[in-house]
């Protein structure tokens, strides 16, 4: 079936204890003489061992915000995108919202558990506001599917020539924009902070040379499914859980340096392993007015 491949959360129960061996064998290294390095990346290092409790309390959107585009969104105006009305769009008139961020929270959900961060829903708001730790809030104020037509170009080479063929398809698009607060920091001014996550119709195939000399695109196309959307849910949940627990860690390392690094840390609960990057987890919506920027 077309669209993202979704890893089954269930199949990592394993990452607990690994985790947690890992932390011990990082306590050994710093104990052995990173604590002399204060660097970024042993922050980094003692975010991941030290600060086992997270609390985040995520809060979902009032609504799921369906929108259509009859072309890629950046290349027409804003008034062109219509809503789920619109007898063109495959999918969005379908889609059930309450099941889309069920999923999407489900997913974010048992992500944050398995890096061991403690997760507060609004059913649990009472006890995370009477917390005398620090705590931190995502409150997803904007939730938007976005379905567009979109081309898929194909190249072909040979020795002689290059061939070139399209493919009209459906691109179903995530965007989310979170408005990050930190519990008992009132000088701690709010960030929106946006991600988007995609899926499509796949696309591969052939060329296929005529007697006449000429080149034809013989095409597979792998359509998207109903379920592919609620596939994009669970992924983007996932993806958007790991960018919260990155952004958190950033923001642990820049507080204990003298000035925010040039670059950010991703954590890789898979490998086990902290890297730089040099993009930041979410992209930081200025206020108006103000020139657009990263974290």
């Amino acid at each position: 079936m077309a669209g993202i491949l979704v890893k089954n959360c269930w199949m990592r129960s394993s990452n607990l204890l690994v985790r947690r061996l890992f932390k011990i064998v990082f306590s050994l290294l710093l104990l052995a003489g990173m604590v002399s390095c204060a660097t970024p990346a042993y922050w980094a290092n003692r975010f991941v061992i030290d600060e086992t409790d997270i609390h985040v309390l995520l809060l979902p959107p009032a609504q799921l915000m369906k929108s259509y585009a009859p072309e890629h969104p950046d290349s027409i105006p804003a008034d062109s995108i219509t809503g789920p009305e619109d007898s063109r769009a495959r999918f969005i008139q379908a889609v059930d919202d309450s099941l889309f961020i069920d999923r999407f929270f489900t997913a974010a959900e048992d992500y944050l558990d398995e890096l061991l961060v403690n997760v507060y829903g609004p059913e649990d708001m009472d006890a995370f506001f009477d917390l005398d730790k620090p705590g931190y809030i995502f409150h997803m104020a904007q939730a938007e599917l976005l379905e567009y037509a979109d081309t898929e170009v194909l190249i072909g080479d040979t020795p002689e020539k290059r061939y070139r063929g399209t493919v009209n398809i459906t691109v179903m698009e995530h965007n989310v924009w979170f408005e990050f607060q930190k519990l008992h920091d009132p000088d701690f001014d709010m960030q929106v902070l946006f991600s988007t996550y995609a899926t499509s119709d796949y696309v591969d195939g052939r060329f296929v040379i005529l007697n006449s000399g000429e080149a034809r695109l013989d095409p597979r196309i792998y359509r998207l499914a109903e379920q592919d959307i609620y596939d994009l849910a669970y992924f983007s949940g996932e993806q958007n859980a790991q960018n919260i627990f990155d952004h958190i860690m950033n923001l642990y390392v820049a507080q204990n340096m003298s000035g925010e690094p040039s670059y950010r840390f991703h954590y890789d609960m898979e490998e086990h392993v902290i890297v730089e990057k040099e993009e930041p987890p979410f992209i930081l919506i200025e206020p108006a007015g103000e020139d657009q920027g990263s974290e």
